[in-house]
């Protein structure tokens, strides 16, 4: 009798183990940062949501290599959860490239209303190619930091090597602009800046100081020029093999908001942060904002001619933010 209790109670742990589903989550966010109380946030809420049948297991700060290496492992399935920048979903996706175009939002307010309209048409061209999409969240808008100087004006970035992120719409933007782009993943970049390797970047405030970018420059210029939208996505590899309940939790985007309003809250305390540390900050007046536009309609054009979908992408854009425009008034 004993015996036969103990078998049946070892049959039941193991079903229950059976049943418990681990999930591998990478981000090259690093510790302490919005994103990862966000994520912790949404571990937790999954674990509660299915009564503790789905564990996230969260890889911060790059710790399984750059963005592209990461969805590479997602689309494969071995990688089960990516969060990150849009940009380096394009590298798959190449429509969502137009959401990195320069220029293409001009407050927070359009981008929340054109991704919200464009949320479905991005999860289908996601899901054809080995992703589902989750939800969107917030890197920011960029600024350059660079050694030396302020580029508040275009002509400041001819000649300088610019660390680029993994994807196509960054480098031309540089090419436009005049700089030298140099592709490279988020944890060689401090060193390069260290090494001279690149004399600076493009990104957000708080990807600065999160990542300690901030240590290899001296200015930082609060451009504006792009609003980075951030995405997490699933492996439909991976996702198509899970019990309906598992499938039910992962899809639930309740902490959007949340996770966007957190980035938000700290861009304009970090900027006072770069004072603090010893850096410049410089602004763009009107007429600069105005002359850095007026050189990346050459890669707006460049994307709308790359790939067969970009237009379409480009023109729902574009549609979106005439409908917000009228909106307002």
């Amino acid at each position: 009798m004993i015996r036969h209790l103990l078998l049946s109670f070892a049959l039941f742990a193991a079903v229950a183990h059976a049943q418990t589903v681990t999930a591998k989550v990478g981000s090259v966010a690093p510790e302490g940062t919005p994103w990862a109380e966000w994520l912790d946030g949404i571990k937790t809420r999954m674990d509660k949501d299915t009564g503790g049948k789905l564990k996230l297991k969260i890889f911060l700060g790059g710790k399984l290599g750059g963005e592209k290496e990461m969805l590479e492992e997602t689309r494969n399935g071995n990688l089960h959860l990516f969060g990150g920048a849009v940009g380096s979903v394009a590298t798959w996706v190449p429509e969502l490239n137009v959401l990195e175009l320069p220029f293409i939002f001009q407050s927070d307010a359009e981008a929340d209303f054109v991704l919200d309209k464009i949320r479905d048409q991005v999860a289908k061209l996601i899901e054809a190619k080995g992703f589902v999409m989750v939800m969107w969240a917030e890197n920011g808008w960029h600024g350059y930091g660079v050694k030396g100087k302020c580029v508040d004006k275009v002509e400041d970035l001819k000649g300088l090597k610019m660390r680029s992120q993994e994807s196509y719409v960054h480098i031309e933007t540089y090419k436009a602009f005049g700089a030298s782009p140099v592709e490279m993943a988020v944890p060689e970049v401090l060193g390069a800046l260290q090494t001279g390797t690149v004399d600076g970047y493009s990104n957000t405030p708080l990807f600065s100081f999160a990542t300690s970018w901030c240590q290899g420059i001296t200015h930082y210029t609060y451009t504006r020029h792009i609003y980075q939208p951030g995405i997490m996505v699933i492996s439909k590899k991976w996702f198509d093999q899970q019990p309906e309940e598992i499938k039910k939790a992962l899809l639930v985007r309740s902490e959007e908001r949340a996770g966007i309003a957190g980035v938000r809250a700290l861009s304009e305390p970090l900027l006072d942060n770069f004072k603090a540390a010893g850096k410049t900050v410089c602004t763009l007046k009107p007429e600069q904002t105005a002359a850095y536009a007026a050189r990346v309609k050459p890669v707006w054009d460049a994307f709308a001619k790359k790939a067969p979908g970009n237009k379409a992408i480009l023109d729902a854009v574009l549609a979106a933010k005439k409908e917000f425009a009228a909106k307002k008034k």
